[in-house]
């Protein structure tokens, strides 16, 4: 696979239009698939390596038609993606097996080498790629879930305090609300605390929309402004 890690490497082109030349180029495409997704950077589009054999990748599709099949297979893909990542969760799938079988329903659903090459690109352009397994989660019932909210109303209340307290450092956050949950003695309430904790966190942190950024700017724009009038 040195081969295809140098060519993820220095590759010039679209992503898109990669993928599909591996497919057409390689045989072995679920190994080739497999490999991608887990070393795939897409940080390495921001800093490209420039090399004098650098492999200019031909166009196979345009960004209008990448427009146009996400529009018709972007649901599908994501679909048999999240479905996978759930089946291996639980245990239905062993997780070396995990790609094999996720490239085996791309075959079977898509039948075109442009339909499979696109299913690959949007595949490792997902945030949930390369694949990561934790485990099975845990769930319960509404009913379940609002029994420990109260049962752990304290431990709560706590967490809230911690939250709404201004410390200097991270770690002094982190060390309380970690001293919190060891307060807990079963594994449901501890998640169940952590589940409102991430909740309250969420709602603490400001929602940063165009509207804010742009206004924003403006005012930034306008001090700048200011300062070449007063010179």
């Amino acid at each position: 696979m040195e081969e295809i890690k140098k060519l993820l490497d220095t590759f010039d082109g679209e992503l898109y239009n990669l993928c599909y030349e591996l497919l057409e180029k390689y045989e072995k495409s679920q190994e080739i698939f497999e490999f991608v997704c887990k070393n795939y950077d897409a940080s390495d589009e921001d800093n490209p390596i420039v090399e004098d054999d650098s492999l200019s990748i031909k166009e196979y599709f345009t960004e209008d038609e990448i427009e146009e099949y996400e529009s018709i297979y972007g649901d599908i893909v994501d679909g048999l993606l999240y479905s996978n990542i759930k089946k291996c969760n639980l245990g239905l799938i062993e997780e070396k097996n995990f790609y094999k079988t996720l490239w085996e329903s791309y075959c079977t659903n898509f039948s075109t080498i442009k339909e499979r090459a696109f299913a690959f690109f949007y595949t490792i352009i997902d945030n949930s790629i390369p694949y990561v397994y934790l485990g099975k989660p845990l769930s319960m019932s509404d009913q379940r879930f609002k029994d420990l909210l109260d049962k752990n109303k304290a431990n709560i209340e706590k967490i809230k305090f911690i939250l709404k307290s201004s410390y200097s450092q991270r770690t002094e956050r982190a060390s309380l609300l970690l001293n919190c949950l060891n307060e807990i003695d079963d594994y449901e309430s501890k998640v169940v605390v952590l589940s409102k904790a991430i909740s309250l966190f969420n709602k603490e942190r400001p929602v940063v929309t165009p509207t804010v950024v742009e206004d924003l700017l403006k005012r930034i724009d306008e001090k700048i402004k200011e300062l070449e009038e007063s010179e």
